[in-house]
């Protein structure tokens, strides 16, 4: 390699450097920055936390159970829940939902925390100046700096691997095609934010038991449904002993409801039960830790038990439910890509 090739080779090195560094800031800090993502809740906005303890509140009042609430919040800092309760009172109170703010202190007294005395502050707002000529500009002049830096580098590699490859150069020339190279990679499953957590408890005595939620877009756009409702009773008398649930989703693109049915222990062994309800849904054994997923051609709900109680009395044992607590977190479905073959 003579004076000329190493100097080429070297500013190609120190250019492809300097492009390098460039492109990365470009790209991974103002075009496309780090966005978080499957972050712990006591990592949320003050704002965030506020809307999360509204959440955990009004599943308390629902289920009125304390230790579940309080697993909601273990991860966090007495300040944190503090803080977080005054916010989502105060949101609440200027927004005039007494319920809601009602539901908020119910929780603080069950939890025994003392909210904060001042909410968070909201942010005033910040007037933006104008922006001027560079400011509209300083991007596309900057997109094109790049582009002449690599049209610059390209053609510094062309020459010095034409000069490398020409027969002054001693290289001898081959008529052998190269070598076709077959590679593939495994489907990559993307998976999407969230689009909806909800929780919904049943306790024995709730005859109509029915719930729903709507499934929504980031935009507000009405996607489809999904909840739960009473399946199938067992024995005589009030209350109603409820030994089946039905789990559903509805998907407004694929205009059709999928059903499975969470059954009791009992209800799932029983073969004349279970061809009974076959019709409703899949039968599901209710178990907590054992998820169960409905799927549409767009959405997704995975449905997993928290809370199971059976009741007792004079029918077979585990055969109705005293309480059951269910999780539902709705999501666009995965979509599977795939790089194909080159």
């Amino acid at each position: 390699m003579d004076s000329s090739d190493r100097r080429y080779l070297i500013i190609g090195i120190v250019a492809g450097l300097v492009l390098g560094i460039l492109l990365g800031m470009v790209l991974f800090w103002g075009l496309f920055p780090v966005k978080w993502t499957d972050a712990n809740t006591y990592d949320l906005s003050p704002e965030a936390r506020a809307r999360y303890m509204a959440l955990v509140a009004d599943s308390f009042r629902l289920d009125k159970d304390p230790a579940s609430a309080e697993r909601y919040l273990e991860s966090w800092t007495m300040e944190e829940k503090q803080q977080a309760l005054a916010d989502a009172a105060a949101t609440y109170q200027r927004s005039g939902q007494t319920d809601k703010v009602q539901a908020v202190d119910d929780l603080a007294l069950a939890l025994a925390i003392t909210p904060s005395v001042e909410a968070s502050p909201t942010p005033p707002a910040v007037e933006v100046p104008a922006s001027g000529i560079w400011n509209r500009l300083r991007v596309p002049c900057l997109v094109f700096v790049l582009v002449l830096l690599a049209l610059v580098l390209a053609l510094l590699g062309v020459r010095y691997f034409l000069k490398r490859g020409s027969p002054a150069s001693g290289a001898v020339p081959s008529d052998r095609p190269a070598p076709a190279v077959l590679r593939t990679e495994e489907p990559v499953a993307v998976q999407e934010s969230p689009l909806g957590h909800f929780f919904t408890t049943y306790q024995l005595g709730e005859d109509t038991y029915d719930e729903s939620f709507s499934i929504e877009a980031p935009s507000g756009e009405f996607l489809g449904e999904c909840g739960m409702g009473i399946s199938e009773t067992i024995g005589e008398g009030e209350p109603d002993k409820v030994t089946a649930f039905e789990v559903w989703l509805f998907d407004k693109s694929d205009i059709r409801t999928v059903t499975k049915v969470l059954m009791s222990e009992h209800a799932y062994h029983d073969d004349a039960l279970r061809a009974k309800l076959a019709p409703k849904g899949d039968a599901v054994l209710a178990q907590p830790g054992a998820p169960v997923i409905l799927e549409t051609s767009g959405l997704q709900v995975v449905i997993d038990i928290t809370t199971l109680v059976y009741g007792e009395g004079e029918l077979p044992p585990n055969s109705f439910f005293a309480e059951l607590t269910v999780e539902l977190l709705a999501r666009a479905r995965p979509v599977e890509a795939s790089t194909g073959v080159f």
